[in-house]
């Protein structure tokens, strides 16, 4: 069953199509939320309270999107009301966060110990980034949405998106060069879009 039918049987009451929903985009979600609140429990709380909303709205389901944008949006707006209810700015959370890193299960010691602080060095990297500009990246490389799908999520023209995961892909690129002590650059001042 695809999406758009999971989502109208959720429409009609179905608790086992939204069981359903949640299996294929839960993941997906929980992952955007860690990067946008960097604390595990705040996402856990962001796509719990989300899943609920998508449960009492999913007869209000536009299919103007695709059902994973649909339900990353919704996502969003509930961590960036944990943000207000904590207290900060979206545009300032930049917190430390934990992310979940895949491991071969036969590397050596040595092989997972370089393999994991990669993954530290390039999560530490992009919590740095500006919040938008780590939201745009995260839903562009790692959940695959297009730059018209992220625009219509965060509500802003296409362009403004392409600036961001420009700007984005330079500073990340940036960070890992200066931690992996290929070359010192200086920074150009960039706008936080």
């Amino acid at each position: 069953m695809d999406d758009h039918a999971i989502i109208a049987a959720c429409a009609k009451g179905d608790s086992h199509a939204l069981r359903s929903l949640h299996e294929r985009h839960a993941r997906a979600a929980y992952t955007f939320a860690l990067r946008l609140l960097g604390n595990p429990a705040d996402a856990d709380d962001a796509v719990a309270e989300a899943f609920y909303e998508v449960w009492r709205s999913a007869s209000k389901f536009a299919n103007r999107s695709s059902v994973r944008t649909w339900i990353l949006g919704i996502v969003r707006h509930k961590a960036l009301d944990l943000l207000r209810a904590r207290g900060a700015r979206a545009e300032e959370a930049i917190d430390d966060a934990l992310t979940d890193t895949l491991v071969d299960p036969g590397p050596t010691p040595f092989e997972w110990l370089a393999e994991h602080q990669t993954w530290e060095m390039v999560d530490r990297c992009m919590q740095a980034l500006p919040v938008p500009q780590r939201e745009s990246l995260h839903l562009f490389l790692l959940e695959g949405l297009s730059l018209q799908q992220i625009a219509q999520l965060q509500g802003v023209p296409d362009n403004t998106v392409a600036t961001r995961i420009h700007h984005a892909k330079r500073k990340l690129k940036l960070c890992l060069t200066e931690a992996l002590g290929l070359k010192k650059v200086s920074p150009k001042a960039d706008s936080v879009l």
